[in-house]
């Protein structure tokens, strides 16, 4: 179910971008056939809750090294609209699974290439990982700062998940809104390769704040501008209980009504006036630290003060708010149970139970059969354990 119910997605990635852009599809709705590693491979083997627990995942291994294993691989392509693969640039043109060889076994395929830095330019064979992608997109320097100065640890993986993962599946769905209007058009549709860079997909979540530099001039200075906590409209604040809320008080009125309710009506018409924000700051913590972060919510929640619970990670999948969205899922992943973030991208299902499949799971005889190989073609890439 969902709106990309009848796509198949050939994906050739284990982790990262590559796989967070899968379990978006999947989420959506998309049946994905997940080509692993042979354990020779040395690969990351993510543990089974990972990436949405596999749920719309059908699983195949192969040595895609091997030329029964690559031709078993192409076979697939031939049945899949998209294919996901995340090499270094130019090595799955090397094992022969690259846009062309796939493009000869499906004409109108979306073939995507997941990397850090692009298929080309100075940095594309560089290895690497989310945290150098951030870095290098600008949005490391824009976090907090250490003791030392340097930027703080993000704790969540922007460039796999975003810059990576939806950038990617956003482009793969454009693809094939493509392909459908050249058929409806009476065209053929052609094959279409991606160019998926994190980097590039960091820039576009970064862009509000490279935009402004390149307008103006001005350099990011932390603490220097409306977003970055230049205003105690914009910041946060501890509780008595030792937890934090967060003001996003941004317009006057907001902002007017969070000082009329913690009755520190004095600041509303300096909500912008540089020469008091320490002294409006000490006052806003003065008053946070007289009640618990969850009674204040609610009583500010409600009353347009944009202030909301800075909620630990131990506490989300508790959140009435979350959980009355239908927010977390059971997914049964063999004899194991498991509470799973949900199908929460808009337009998809949202059960309250699902199926998920592990690393160990294999629908090798099902997937090629359906690629019209024989079954002693099968039994033969089976025995070998060319596939598994």
């Amino acid at each position: 179910m969902g709106p990309l119910a009848g796509i198949r997605v050939l994906d050739l990635t284990t982790v990262g971008p590559g796989a967070r852009c899968a379990a978006m599809l999947a989420d959506l709705g998309a049946e994905i056939v997940r080509v692993g590693p042979p354990p020779s491979a040395q690969r990351i083997v993510p543990e089974p809750w990972a990436y949405s627990a596999g749920r719309g995942v059908r699983r195949i291994g192969i040595d895609l090294k091997d030329p029964a294993g690559r031709d078993a691989c192409l076979a697939l392509a031939a049945t899949c609209d998209a294919v996901l693969e995340g090499f270094r640039p130019g090595v799955a043109d090397r094992l022969g699974i690259g846009f062309e060889d796939v493009r000869s076994s499906r004409g109108d395929v979306v073939h995507a290439s997941l990397t850090g830095y692009g298929q080309d330019g100075p940095y594309a064979q560089w290895a690497g990982h989310d945290l150098n992608y951030q870095a290098v997109s600008g949005a490391l320097a824009t976090v907090g700062r250490r003791n030392d100065g340097g930027p703080a640890l993000p704790g969540a993986t922007f460039a796999d998940s975003a810059g990576g993962g939806m950038h990617a599946a956003l482009s793969i769905c454009a693809a094939l809104v493509a392909r459908d209007q050249a058929r409806l058009r009476g065209e053929r549709p052609a094959a279409v390769h991606l160019d998926v860079a994190a980097v590039d997909g960091m820039l576009a979540l970064m862009s509000l704040t490279i935009d402004e530099h390149l307008a103006t001039g001005r350099a990011l200075v932390h603490g220097g501008s409306l977003l970055s906590g230049r205003y105690a409209c914009y910041d946060v604040y501890p509780c008595r209980d030792g937890r934090w809320v967060s003001v996003g008080a941004i317009e006057p009125r907001f902002w007017a009504n969070l000082c009329r309710a913690l009755g520190c009506e004095q600041w509303v018409d300096h909500q912008f006036d540089d020469g008091v924000q320490d002294q409006v700051r000490a006052d806003l913590c003065t008053v946070f630290a007289t009640r618990d972060r969850d009674d204040w919510v609610a009583e500010l929640g409600p009353v347009d003060t944009c202030v909301a619970p800075v909620l630990e990670i131990d506490e989300v999948a508790g959140d009435r708010h979350l959980q009355a969205r239908g927010a977390f899922t059971q997914v049964d992943i063999g004899d194991v149970e498991s509470l799973q973030t949900a199908r929460v991208l808009a337009g998809a299902d949202r059960p309250a139970r699902e199926n998920g499949s592990g690393p160990e799971d294999s629908d090798a005889r099902a997937l090629l059969a359906d690629a019209g190989l024989s079954d002693d073609v099968i039994d033969k890439l089976l025995q070998s354990e060319v596939v598994q």
